[in-house]
């Protein structure tokens, strides 16, 4: 079915942030307040009400090179997908049914829609093809973004708070609602912090169903992560953040019986390296007292060619 627009009515305009979760990954799920940063890579949505009056609305998902890797049309009636079912169809069949579970009021008019979303990153990247997905169209439904991710998705809603936010944050799950404060982190060893892609998507659901079943008691953990959060939030040099983020990865690891990063890829690197997120894929964080020539060889050898700065990769107020 294809689209023709041939008159409308308005355009509508929503934009989410990608995020890096600095701190407390995991143990977020329980609690410990976590530090985690926007990037300056995110996703738009831009939604145009039609003259037209079937019911009908079309998606289409645009990736980073401007090319369309979803072309979907829904039945607004129930949110049905009557073009495809693959499994992201499902997904987003779902997310919609819930948001009109949230505001009954959402596109029950009789006009057609058009939406069309543009990542500014590869999906591949994991730095928030949902969230900032769920992001705008939460606030084009205007509905509560955690409430939808929770009842679709699922997750902690760190990357929901990131995809408003427009600098670092701290986000805490307190008696399981959500709370994010602004705060600003700007380290002044930042020049020395590099962020490199590994080359293989982590699914977050499979890092949260391993971390739900293999530790029982976390009380110890989530004393300690909140002490370090306090602390790296506090340090203003490179020699105490490193040995805070090694203190970190060595408490994650140890209470989950995980390989840290660093050992199992970064054995002779000559910094300190911290998983970001769902360890073994996705995003490390790298200390850097080198040239930056010097990191891009040395991560070439390990077959990773995909590395930011700082100013290239963090969004800052």
């Amino acid at each position: 079915m294809k689209l023709r627009i041939t008159e409308q009515n308005n355009i509508d305009t929503f934009y989410g942030h990608g995020k890096l979760l600095i701190t407390s990954e995991y143990f977020v799920l329980d609690g410990a307040p976590a530090l985690a940063l926007p990037t300056r890579f995110g996703q738009s949505m831009r939604v145009t009400t039609l003259n037209a009056k079937s019911n009908l609305l079309y998606w289409v998902a645009l990736n980073n090179q401007n090319k369309p890797w979803l072309n979907l049309v829904f039945d607004t009636t129930d949110f049905t997908c009557i073009n495809a079912k693959q499994d992201e169809a499902i997904r987003l069949s779902k997310i919609l049914q819930e948001a009109r579970k949230l505001n009954s009021a959402f596109l029950v008019e009789a006009n057609d829609f058009a939406v069309e979303t543009r990542l500014e990153f590869p999906n591949e990247w994991g730095l928030g093809t949902s969230s900032t997905l769920i992001y705008c169209l939460a606030n084009w439904a205007r509905v509560d973004g955690y409430e939808l991710l929770k009842n679709t998705i699922g997750g902690s809603g760190y990357d929901v708070a990131c995809a408003g936010a427009d600098g670092g944050i701290v986000y805490q799950l307190k008696d399981g609602k959500a709370s994010s404060e602004p705060v600003s982190w700007q380290p002044t060893f930042r020049e020395h912090l590099y962020f490199a892609y590994l080359g293989k998507k982590q699914l977050s659901s499979e890092g949260i169903q391993y971390y739900k079943t293999k530790l029982q008691d976390k009380t110890y953990a989530l004393g300690e992560l909140a002490r370090i959060t306090d602390l790296v939030l506090a340090c203003n040099d490179l020699p105490g953040f490193e040995r805070l983020i090694n203190e970190h990865e060595t408490l994650v690891a140890e209470q989950l019986k995980m390989t840290k990063v660093k050992d199992s890829l970064f054995g002779d690197y000559w910094g300190s390296v911290k998983s970001l997120g769902a360890w073994g894929g996705d995003f490390v964080m790298l200390t850097n007292t080198k040239s930056i020539d010097d990191l891009r060889a040395y991560l070439k050898e390990k077959s990773i060619s995909i590395v930011f700065s700082w100013d290239d990769l963090i969004l800052s107020k």
